[in-house]
């Protein structure tokens, strides 16, 4: 899974419920618990915001990070 600005765009389109089932459907999928790192999803204000100031170096910490997380997972 790659996230660039495009897609970025496309969450952020989502009404307040899609978004946060889109964004539970990815943790679940990912083997990542909202609850254990802090996140709420259903604090989609706050979540909106990061999303919506997320700039391309961002971008790119995630993808990075995420593919690392994958990358650890599957040993």
């Amino acid at each position: 899974m790659q996230i660039d600005q495009k897609t970025l765009q496309y969450l952020l389109s989502l009404n307040d419920e899609k978004l946060a089932a889109m964004l539970q459907k990815v943790a679940r999928e990912s083997g990542i618990s909202p609850d254990a790192i802090g996140g709420r999803p259903d604090d989609i204000n706050s979540i909106r915001a990061a999303l919506g100031s997320a700039t391309d170096a961002d971008l790119k910490r995630l993808n990075e990070l995420y593919a690392a997380f994958r990358q650890n997972r599957g040993r």
